[in-house]
């Protein structure tokens, strides 16, 4: 049911998105969380990039671009409030969900501007509603700043 969903909803690859832009980019130094969300968007066509560090991360969104951060809660080299500053730099920052294990913590990323938070223990649905949702509001953002190529789908 929840693929039939995302087809109806057309995540495909938005033409927009530069060569070597990310749909999602997973900040964290845990492995599983990467293969995990590569595995439940495998159909959708996007992109999935990985990165281990907060450095590395704003450093992948800075010079390849991307919709969407995951990031961990607490990283290596600092901490998810770091890397929304950092992203916040960015001329069409990407939409920020962090997972974590505070029931707080959503709360706290949308007070900085971040568009939500995953609680562990993750449901599934949850997380592709969360990312598809973070996705489509990216594009539809970057449609309204008027950055020119072809509309997006399902935008």
């Amino acid at each position: 049911m929840l693929a039939d969903a995302l087809r109806v909803t057309s995540v495909a690859r938005c033409p927009r998105l530069p060569d070597g832009a990310a749909d999602v980019l997973t900040i964290s130094d845990n492995p599983t969380l990467g293969v995990y969300l590569a595995g439940l968007f495998q159909q959708t066509g996007w992109k999935i990039a990985h990165t281990r560090s907060c450095a590395a991360g704003m450093a992948f969104a800075r010079d390849h671009g991307a919709a969407v951060v995951v990031c961990e809660e607490i990283l290596p080299d600092g901490a998810w409030d770091d890397a929304a500053a950092a992203l916040a730099e960015l001329p069409h920052p990407p939409a920020l969900i962090v997972v974590g294990g505070d029931q707080g913590l959503p709360r706290e990323v949308a007070a900085a501007g971040g568009f939500d938070a995953l609680v562990r223990p993750l449901r599934e649905a949850d997380v592709m509603w969360t990312i598809a949702s973070a996705w489509h509001g990216w594009v539809k953002h970057l449609e309204g700043v008027g950055s020119g190529g072809e509309p997006c789908p399902g935008a």
